[in-house]
């Protein structure tokens, strides 16, 4: 058994430890409930041996965190005592500063003695404090900073050696090593939380000697590889596939030549016949105006005999008119009258319709001046009238009031009658009872004043009061009845209207109508008469006005003819005049606008240009014709320019820069033009240059492959490493490093084509069928440069995949990309720390063994068999294992409980329990 390595873990007033002494010399069952602080104790070792705070791993908890929580105040401690090779017994230890909760690191030569830790009042001495008492003690402890206590610890650096010996507790094969080594180390403190991720990444930095250094940017190594062949390549793509720009160019230039000749030919002509264009525009406009004038004058004679025949026509068409009209009006009243020969007919009907007519107006004004409604009242009261005049003539011989007549006085008899109704004095005997005497003797009493009665209780002026009845004769009451029954005949005719005033209206109109029609017949028969007087004369006015309207008809259509040819002869005229002056005027605002006045046109004789072949001649009367061909052959000559520059900058936008360094643009045209016609030609020449970089730009990958090959060499032997004890039921169990097959296979096929080259082999290049242009070559030309791009560069982890096989006892093998699937929980626990403990062995320096301690939660998911194995496992490698669990495990060393004293949870030296196997266990 090893006897280097550490020896004890104590933590002082930290992680809520008050005390806590761990065993870390052999294997260790740690035993408590789950959450009662069994991983904060093994994590404390980060603080030692992790050192780095960007490294460490406190699970949920951050780093500021856990500072705060293994720190609380300056007499928080955590040592750890370790015996090494060179210096015997260390103490490495860390101690909180106080409110900050930071803290810092020390060491000494010797054992760990606690009592070396507190006063003589048994507290703990403080941060401030520590050297000075440690000294006391005859313990020479010196303080480091990070840093260097990681350069002490790791022997890197000076500090590596202090004046009390070298402290170096893990000696690495490669310094450079330290900070994977410090991951590791991390993941063996909770071996629950190693990723195969991170298995990857622990060997590559582990193998990183044996592999290339740096990863390759394959996109630049091509580019490099292919610079002067990506350049040729590149123009000849750029002319391949711009063709059809630059068959467009070849035919914009010719067109330019030819123009060039065109102009430079009719450029003096344009300047001379503009010089004798204004005389020539002003001969020909005077002549035109002298015939134009003759023509008008003839046009304005014409026209006044026109305008006098018109209207002499106008009045024979006017008195024509006249004339048959009067036959027309004779012959229809002719056909009217037919059947009447006299005019008292005619007045007779009139005197008939206007009787019916006014009788109709009158019955239809008093029905419009009432109602229905009021017509019925006024119809009520008069035959209430008719019947009181019949009662009065029924009673006339002796009624009330011829009684009292006999009876009374004047006077009493006024009064009486005006106090009576006009019915009551009418009464007749059978309707009254009269005293004569005591009627007379009352009244006396009551008319003591001839204008007032006092009657009992009543008195009554007369003198307003009219009287009442007055006694009539029979023909008087007979006639007024005769006009009563008329006024009620009446009333019922107006009635009967009334309630049918539209049909009264209507039959108003039409009689009306009717008689304004026997007026009308009466003066049209008085105009038949005139009429049938003046015919003869009649007609013979009209022959002789037909005869001398078809004269003036003859001789405004020989007019209007000849109006037409004078109107005809002036429109040639103006329409000469008029294409004259559009030519001058066409000419001048040409002649304004010249577009050959440019430095272009100043020096177009100079320029590269066709002769031109064509027509020579210039006429005067086609000035405007010719002049503008001319410029419009110039505008095209100037857009042939722009598009000629706008071709060549979408040429070089498109790639073609070949010739953009010519000495002028024509050449480059024409150069370009040349390359075009010769781009097979520049198929082979790139061929040629792309044979050898193709070999030169695969040197890199094989650098890859090669590192590749020597990553899986050195995984064969780390598998040997950790499979030297059996996990569990698991017969195999190795690492194996899967190729990325697209990114391998593209390398394999970019090599391979360049072996190819480099061995004489021929093949087109750039064909459809060669190298480059091979679908399968682009691919993987295209994939790794993809891929370099994404990932940044190209390195050898790139290239594979890890894999965990995984086979059971009389069972095939598998595969497993991820480590916590491969197995159970138990199996994939043991093959973590295997796989840990045999990363940190294969950093260490085997010449320096120096035991330090895992741990592994959950430990009863492991059978007493797998526990023991993995107490052996890891003693081979170098480190004790301890177990965290609820319940203690007999397979460990030392059985360490957790118990809890004042709150706070506590490890006591006294608690540990040293086992020892059964001898049967021994000898097996």
């Amino acid at each position: 058994m090893m006897d280097y390595g550490f020896q004890r873990l104590v933590l002082l007033n930290s992680a809520g430890y008050q005390r806590a002494e761990l065993p870390l010399d052999a294997a260790v069952s740690l035993v408590a409930p789950n959450n009662t602080g069994k991983t904060s104790l093994i994590n404390a070792l980060q603080f030692l041996l992790i050192i780095d705070r960007r490294r460490m791993d406190f699970g949920a908890y951050d780093v500021e965190r856990s500072r705060r929580f293994y720190f609380p105040h300056n007499s928080a401690y955590i040592l750890l005592e370790v015996l090494l090779p060179e210096s015997g017994s260390v103490v490495l230890g860390c101690v909180g500063k106080g409110v900050s909760h930071d803290y810092e690191y020390f060491a000494y030569r010797g054992s760990l003695e606690l009592d070396d830790y507190r006063l003589d009042d048994g507290s703990l001495v403080t941060q401030p404090q520590l050297l000075g008492h440690l000294a006391m003690r005859g313990r020479l402890a010196e303080r480091y900073n990070g840093s260097d206590f990681t350069k002490m610890v790791y022997g890197s650096g000076r500090r590596g050696r202090s004046e009390q010996g070298d402290f170096t507790v893990f000696r690495l094969e490669q310094v450079s090593q330290a900070e994977v080594f410090q991951r590791v180390l991390t993941r063996t403190l909770r071996l629950d939380r190693l990723q195969s991720r991170e298995v990857k990444d622990y060997l590559l930095q582990i193998f990183s000697r044996d592999l290339s250094d740096a990863g390759i940017d394959f996109k630049q190594e091509w580019d490099k590889a292919f610079a002067d062949v990506n350049a040729d390549r590149t123009q000849y793509l750029a002319a391949l596939n711009q063709r059809e720009r630059i068959d467009q160019l070849e035919r914009l230039h010719e067109e330019r030549l030819q123009l060039r000749g065109k102009l430079s030919f009719f450029r003096p002509l344009i300047d001379q016949a503009l010089l004798d264009w204004q005389a020539y525009y002003q001969r020909q406009s005077a002549e035109l105006r002298l015939a134009r004038e003759e023509v008008e004058q003839a046009e304005e004679r014409l026209q006044r005999e026109q305008q006098e025949w018109a209207a002499e026509r106008e009045r024979g068409r006017h008195r024509e008119a006249g004339l048959q009209a009067e036959d027309r009006c004779q012959a229809e009243l002719e056909q009217r009258f037919a059947l009447i020969d006299r005019r008292e007919r005619l007045e007779q009907a009139e005197a008939a319709a206007r009787a019916d007519y006014e009788r109709q107006v009158a019955l239809v004004a008093q029905a419009q001046g009432s109602s229905p409604e009021q017509i019925r009242r006024e119809r009520r009261r008069a035959q209430q009238e008719l019947d009181s005049t019949d009662r009065e003539l029924a009673s006339l011989a002796s009624n009330l009031y011829q009684h009292l007549q006999r009876v009374l006085d004047e006077t009493q008899l006024a009064a009486v009658n005006r106090l009576l109704a006009r019915e009551v004095m009418m009464l007749a005997e059978e309707g009254f009872s009269l005293d004569g005497t005591l009627l007379r003797r009352s009244l006396e009493q009551w008319l003591r004043h001839p204008e007032c009665i006092e009657l009992p209780g009543l008195s009554v002026q007369l003198a307003s009061l009219p009287a009442q009845h007055r006694q009539r004769s029979a023909d008087e009451i007979r006639e007024e009845q005769a006009e009563l029954r008329q006024r009620i005949a009446q009333l019922d005719e107006q009635l009967q209207a009334a309630e049918a005033m539209r049909e009264a209206l209507l039959l108003k109109q039409q009689l009306e109508d009717d008689y304004r029609q026997t007026q009308h017949d009466l003066a049209a028969f008085d105009q038949l008469v005139v009429l049938r007087d003046g015919a003869v004369v009649r007609a013979r006015s009209l022959h002789d006005c037909q005869m001398a309207l078809q004269q003036l008809e003859e001789r405004l259509v020989g007019a209007q003819g000849e109006a037409r040819r004078l109107r005809e002869q002036l429109q040639v005229v103006g329409q000469r005049q008029e294409a004259l002056d559009q030519q001058n005027r066409e000419i001048s605002y040409s002649r304004e606008r010249r577009n050959d006045s440019g430095p272009l046109f100043d020096y177009l004789a100079e320029l590269p240009q066709h002769p031109w072949l064509g027509s020579a001649e210039l006429a005067l009367e086609q000035l405007a014709e010719h002049l503008r061909e001319y410029l419009q052959d110039c505008s095209r000559l100037l857009r042939i320019e722009g598009e000629v520059r706008t071709l060549c900058a979408e040429l070089h936008g498109g790639g073609l820069t070949k010739y953009q360094m010519a000495e002028d643009p024509d050449s480059e045209i024409r150069r370009i033009i040349e390359f075009a016609r010769h781009l097979p030609q520049e198929f082979e020449a790139i061929e040629r240059k792309a044979r050898t970089a193709v070999v030169n730009v695969t040197a890199c990958l094989r650098q890859l492959r090669d590192g590749l090959h020597a990553f899986k060499g050195k995984m064969r032997q780390f598998n040997q490493l950790i499979g030297r004890r059996r996990l569990s039921d698991l017969e195999v169990f190795k690492i194996e490093p899967e190729d990325e097959r697209e990114l391998v296979e593209a390398i394999e096929t970019l090599i391979s084509t360049a072996e190819q080259v480099d061995s004489g082999q021929t093949f087109e290049l750039f064909n459809h069928g060669s190298v480059l242009d091979d679908e399968m070559l682009n691919r993987a030309k295209t994939l790794l440069i993809r891929e370099g791009e994404a990932r940044g560069s190209l390195a050898v982890e790139h290239l594979f995949r890890l894999s965990f096989i995984v086979g059971k006892e009389g069972q095939k093998p598998e595969a497993f990309a991820d480590i916590d699937g491969a197995a159970s929980n138990g199996t994939v626990l043991m093959a973590k720390l295997v796989t840990g403990l045999a990363l940190l062995h294969q950093m260490q320096d085997k010449r320096h063994a120096v035991r330090a301690a895992c741990y592994l939660d959950e430990a009863l998911a492991l059978d007493g068999p797998n526990q023991k194995s993995l107490i052996d496992t890891a003693a081979e490698f170098g480190f004790a294992l301890i177990f965290a669990s609820p319940a203690p495990l007999a397979t460990a060393r030392y059985c360490v409980p957790i118990s809890r004293h004042n709150g706070h949870n506590q490890i006591s030296r006294k608690s540990w329990q040293l086992l020892e196997p059964k001898e049967s266990e021994v000898v097996a």
